[in-house]
């Protein structure tokens, strides 16, 4: 990571997303000097700063112009707001990443200068311990350098794949929210051996280790899904029910984003 310690990265929202990137930079060794933070409620900014360190900075200080990065992780309703108060500290050579769902990568070109390179990833909460997917669309004006400077940014929280803006709000289903709909079968899992007898620690260590064995093979081995069902052939469930219900929330995780897009789309019309 020796691309991201010399560069100046400002984190502009404090939530979930922000804290991650914050927590995940500074165990990566940026240094703290090095990182600026803000949030439209301060006390979530000295919070932060406090637990993780870096600098609180408000959208009209000088020490904006300094920033490489700036990686906006504040809700989307927010975002072009923010990037019309940063209009004055944004010069060639600067990358806008945002991490905001449902804003497409014309949107953000639309308020920034040309020279300035926009990006636009959907996050993954498993980022939190490295181990995140992080898909990621590349506006027309990227350059090698601020592509290189991205990957490391997300090389922090795990791993990304390359992906069209037209695909990104597929993505909130299929990686951004799929944690949500994995947890409910590690939940029935754990209940199933507590009841069994086994203490929720234990339960939860087996459930989890299922999972990421599951998993490490699928992502190993080339197998097709019947052949990797033929190592454990007792079915326990209804299988063709079940891919149903995750198929159809990736659908529908798409048509709410779909729907959000063209709301952030008419009020900036407006």
């Amino acid at each position: 990571m020796t691309v991201l310690r010399s560069k100046r990265l400002a984190i502009i929202g404090m939530g979930n997303i922000g804290r991650i990137l914050l927590e995940r930079l500074i165990l990566s060794g940026v240094p703290a000097e090095h990182l600026i933070i803000n949030d439209s409620e301060e006390s979530r900014s000295q919070h932060a700063s406090r637990r993780f360190g870096g600098r609180v900075c408000a959208l009209t200080d000088e020490a904006l112009r300094d920033a490489d990065a700036f990686l906006l992780a504040a809700p989307p309703k927010s975002i072009i707001g923010i990037l019309e108060s940063l209009r004055t500290h944004l010069h060639e050579g600067q990358v806008i990443v945002s991490f905001a769902a449902a804003l497409p990568l014309h949107q953000l070109e639309s308020v920034i200068p040309s020279s300035v390179s926009a990006v636009r990833v959907m996050p993954n909460a498993p980022s939190l311990v490295g181990q995140g997917m992080n898909p990621v669309a590349y506006g027309a004006s990227i350059s090698p350098q601020a592509k290189m400077l991205v990957q490391s940014i997300l090389r922090t929280l795990g791993q990304c794949i390359v992906v069209d803006d037209a695909q990104m709000n597929w993505c909130v289903g299929l990686t951004g929210a799929a944690m949500r709909s994995l947890l409910p079968a590690l939940e029935g899992m754990i209940e199933a051996g507590i009841e069994a007898g086994f203490t929720e620690k234990e339960a939860r260590h087996m459930a989890v280790r299922v999972m990421l064995g599951t998993a490490a093979m699928a992502a190993t081995r080339d197998l097709s899904f019947d052949e990797l069902k033929s190592l454990t052939p007792m079915e326990t469930l209804n299988e063709t029910v079940l891919r149903e219900i995750f198929l159809e929330a990736a659908r529908a995780a798409k048509e709410k984003i779909d729907r959000l897009q063209q709301k952030l789309e008419q009020s900036q019309v407006v």
